[in-house]
């Protein structure tokens, strides 16, 4: 797979014998590029400032009804998470296809490709050093998520009466569960794409971010709970679809025991305290996750870079 200087029309391709080490160098040029980038960390410091507005906004308390009682349930319990989550997640989401789909767009973008074509680096190196470098900026975003996710409950289980503390387990259960392989998906999704179809790399962006809007936004809220399947809600890799499904749940098993409003305020503090099973979606996720990983392999054992970038 490794590729020699193209000096002659000529000469022969001969195989390189250090493709790890420079399958390393290429990560280390990256990781060096966006280091010494002002503009990435105050980027990266904005985000989390975003995080934490939405958070709060967000987060603050969300009115749950039944037949005849209402109350509030903190945005950062337990099955709050469930209802915040899936909104801030959408937001992260319309950021991954423009960290990841110009991995390897951005050579052509800024008329450096010709450069990469006298270089001796393996094609494979080159692909996937590129890509694990965006997946970990990726991933450094919804590390970014969760901090806020627990800094904005600390804060306004101390500043506001009666708001509880977050629930560290159910806050990181939720979110390897719901953010990590939704962002492997997406950020390999737009990767993969963007390096087979380097010249549509806007309209590749584009199009995840319509589709992720429908299937979390306008899905969940035109089906209704009663109209979703299991299967489907197990395997929606946006969580909106699976948190509407728990929810209406527990839900109806749950809270419309009450009888009086003190019972119903019992039951509703047990309610969003209490852990939702992540067992039946946990899975269908992370496959979703490897699958994306497997749509990345593709690209970079079929791209070829005179080919992809002059002609994609």
């Amino acid at each position: 797979m490794g590729m020699t200087a193209l000096t002659t029309s000529g000469q022969q391709i001969r195989p390189l014998n250090k493709s790890p080490r420079l399958f390393l160098n290429v990560m280390t040029w990256e990781f060096r590029r966006f280091r010494a980038s002002r503009l990435f960390w105050f980027q990266a410091l904005s985000f989390f400032g975003f995080f934490l507005f939405l958070t709060w906004v967000s987060g603050t308390t969300i009115e749950i009804s039944d037949r005849n009682f209402s109350g509030l349930m903190a945005g950062t319990s337990a099955h709050g998470l469930l209802l915040t989550l899936p909104t801030v997640l959408l937001l992260l989401v319309l950021l991954l296809p423009f960290v990841t789909a110009d991995g390897v767009t951005r050579d052509l973008h800024r008329r450096t490709y010709e450069l990469l074509l006298t270089t001796a680096l393996p094609t494979q190196a080159y692909v996937w050093g590129r890509y694990l470098v965006y997946l970990a900026m990726s991933l450094g975003l919804a590390v970014l998520l969760l901090c806020a996710t627990l800094l904005m409950g600390w804060l306004l289980h101390l500043t506001v009466p009666l708001y509880p503390a977050p629930q560290t387990e159910a806050v990181f259960s939720l979110w390897i569960g719901l953010v990590v392989p939704a962002t492997i998906l997406v950020s390999s999704l737009s990767f993969a794409l963007g390096t087979l179809f380097p010249r549509q790399s806007i309209l590749i962006k584009i199009a995840v971010l319509v589709v992720w809007t429908v299937g979390a936004e306008i899905l969940p809220f035109s089906l209704g709970s009663t109209l979703i399947s299991t299967w489907y809600s197990n395997w929606d890799p946006t969580g909106a679809v699976t948190a509407l499904k728990i929810l209406s749940q527990t839900h109806d098993t749950q809270l419309h025991t009450a009888t009086s409003m003190a019972q119903f305020q019992q039951v509703l503090l047990s309610f969003e305290n209490t852990m939702p099973s992540i067992r039946a979606w946990f899975l269908p996720h992370l496959v979703l996750a490897v699958i994306s990983l497997g749509l990345v392999a593709l690209a970079a054992s079929t791209f070829q870079r005179s080919r992809g970038l002059l002609q994609g």
